[in-house]
């Protein structure tokens, strides 16, 4: 015969019992919920590799980028580059006459036309010299002999002297230059690239002739 006391008692029991089976069904429902750790494949895809394979990629890059410009040189003419090398002995006398007239001690306006030449010159030469010229053609060589001798003769003078010969040897060697660019070294241009060089060149000449010969009347 069961007692009020022994219902009871099963009861509890029977409650504790699905209390612990709920329990676990909701521990197994959350670890079926979760989702699996990640693996390697479900990773970002790495970026393509676009960088140019072959030369033919690599000059499609760089006509589109513009970072690597065409040689201007490799498009030049032999008259062009027998131009050029013409065009860069008369820098290179400039700028050897200038640094010989600093070392004379040539002063004020003088002093400052100097500075000038070696400057300009030596931008200039510099410019030429990326088209690759001829630096041992004949009249390369005619050209260089001649400003050679022009050093030696002004060497010999001294103070106001020399200044004077300095100034003089400056409107005479750009007067010279200038008809050398009209005469010689323009005409045998065919590269558009080597027309605007000789053509600024030109502007340069004819502006630094008349600064040489606005200091030859003072």
């Amino acid at each position: 015969m069961i007692t009020q006391s022994n219902l009871a008692f099963s009861l509890i029991a029977c409650l504790g019992i699905l209390a612990g089976c709920g329990d676990r069904a909701d521990s197994s429902t959350e670890t079926a919920s979760a989702p699996p750790p990640a693996t390697p494949a479900d990773a970002p895809a790495a970026p393509a590799d676009t960088t140019p394979s072959t030369a033919a990629d690599i000059a499609t890059s760089a006509d589109a980028s513009g970072a690597m410009p065409v040689d201007a040189a490799a498009a030049t003419t032999t008259d062009e580059r027998a131009a050029l090398g013409v065009l860069n002995a008369i820098n290179e006398h400039e700028i050897a006459a200038g640094n010989q007239a600093l070392e004379k001690g040539v002063s004020g306006d003088t002093r400052s036309f100097a500075e000038l030449m070696i400057q300009a010159h030596t931008e200039n030469r510099d410019k030429t010299t990326g088209f690759k010229p001829d630096s041992e053609g004949a009249d390369v060589n005619a050209q260089r002999q001649k400003g050679e001798a022009e050093l030696a003769t002004l060497d010999k003078l001294s103070g106001d002297a020399y200044a004077k010969a300095y100034v003089d040897a400056m409107v005479k060697g750009h007067t010279d230059a200038l008809a050398a660019l009209d005469q010689k070294l323009i005409p045998k241009a065919t590269t558009q690239a080597v027309k605007d060089h000789l053509a600024s060149t030109r502007e340069h000449v004819a502006n630094h002739l008349e600064r040489a010969k606005a200091l030859q009347k003072k």
